[in-house]
């Protein structure tokens, strides 16, 4: 399997760096975060994902949980 470089990102500030082999670009992120993955639009956290294989850049945003908030206090 093709290795990958996945960078996670705050807006253009790198977070973090992973490096992981998988079937394709996809498959790489989900194996990195565990969750649910989307096309980037305009996510504050988003990862960005190379794949030297294909000389390609792929941007995937994370489908962040909503912060839920108990108003029965």
């Amino acid at each position: 399997m093709p290795q990958f470089h996945a960078e996670e990102m705050a807006g253009d500030t790198v977070l973090a760096r992973h490096v992981t082999r998988a079937a394709d670009a996809l498959s790489a992120v989900k194996a990195v975060t565990g969750g649910q993955i989307s096309a980037r639009s305009d996510h504050k956290r988003w990862f960005r994902v190379v794949d030297e294989r294909n000389a390609s850049v792929h941007e995937f945003g994370v489908e962040e949980q909503p912060v839920r908030t108990d108003f029965a206090k």
